[in-house]
């Protein structure tokens, strides 16, 4: 199931929230949305890296932090092979393996951003929007999709 909206994802109540980032060993989420992320829960930040070091997390992969008493679970999509762009093939694996995740897991709600639409440069319109739509929409796991993110302090 998919549901569109706008807000601060950040403030969402979904039991997830899901963030694409680069793949492999980089040092990245230190912009955009994973920055923000990262500042708030340095713990799942840590534990990401430490992943991402082992070289494994490539293209497609995803990587989940379970919830914990301060903040959702978080899940990183490896959407791009840089920290300059995301690409479509990176994007729709990591889609599938979130849904086909999602579902074993019984997951009943994931939030996102406009995955790869954004630093990532894919066209949200064009590419993103509809890749997501092809994913979510079978779903039994609600994904909600934050089409204008705002965060409430910025405001």
């Amino acid at each position: 199931m998919i549901e569109f909206t706008s807000g601060d994802l950040l403030q969402s109540d979904a039991q997830y929230i899901a963030q694409g980032v680069a793949e492999g060993n980089q040092e990245g989420l230190g912009t955009g949305l994973a920055l923000k992320i990262s500042k708030r829960w340095p713990d799942v930040q840590s534990a990401f890296k430490k992943h991402a070091r082992s070289g494994t997390f490539k293209g497609g992969k995803i990587w989940i932090s379970p919830p914990g008493n301060d903040h959702p679970g978080i899940v990183y999509l490896a959407t791009q092979p840089d920290m300059y762009h995301a690409t479509l093939s990176y994007l729709r694996r990591a889609l599938r393996n979130l849904v086909k995740w999602a579902d074993r897991e019984r997951i009943e709600s994931i939030g996102l951003p406009k995955i790869g639409a954004g630093l990532g440069k894919l066209s949200w319109q064009s590419e993103v929007k509809p890749l997501m739509a092809e994913h979510f929409t079978e779903s039994p796991c609600r994904f909600i999709i934050y089409e204008d993110f705002t965060l409430e302090d910025e405001n």
